[in-house]
């Protein structure tokens, strides 16, 4: 999978940290194409999960510093994510996620950047050139 410049929000730092989630996704591709056993694949799910808590929090302390409205909405899809990877670890070494892993990875990424984090990047941007005005 490949980065576009139509994912990008605007904030340089934490467009970084979505292309690294692409690369989380075009490696589970990878193990899924390569029909890598499940119990190499779990490592993944756990570096995956434990990024995605590591972008969380930077996205919400950004959030809180520039008073971002939506910070509570936002927070709650964050841990329901959270939550999703958690369960999945576990599940990856019972069972064959295969068919539901990238799409629930890939729908939820393009998803969560386009309604949500698209919103919070205009709003940053704005902030700061207000903030430069002034």
């Amino acid at each position: 999978m490949q980065w576009k410049e139509d994912y990008a929000i605007g904030i340089p730092e934490i467009d970084k940290q979505h292309k690294t989630l692409l690369e989380f996704i075009t490696e589970f591709e990878d193990a899924f194409a390569g029909k890598k056993h499940w119990n190499t694949v779990q490592p993944l799910v756990v570096r995956a999960r434990d990024f995605l808590k590591f972008h969380f929090s930077v996205e919400e302390s950004l959030m809180q510093i520039v008073g971002y409205s939506e910070l509570d909405g936002h927070r709650a899809e964050h841990l329901y994510v959270v939550d999703q990877f958690t369960l999945l670890e576990h599940r990856v070494l019972r069972q064959d996620m295969r068919d539901e892993l990238m799409p629930m990875m890939s729908v939820w990424l393009f998803n969560h950047i386009s309604e949500s984090d698209k919103p919070f990047g205009h709003y940053v941007q704005d902030y700061f050139r207000a903030a430069r005005a002034a």
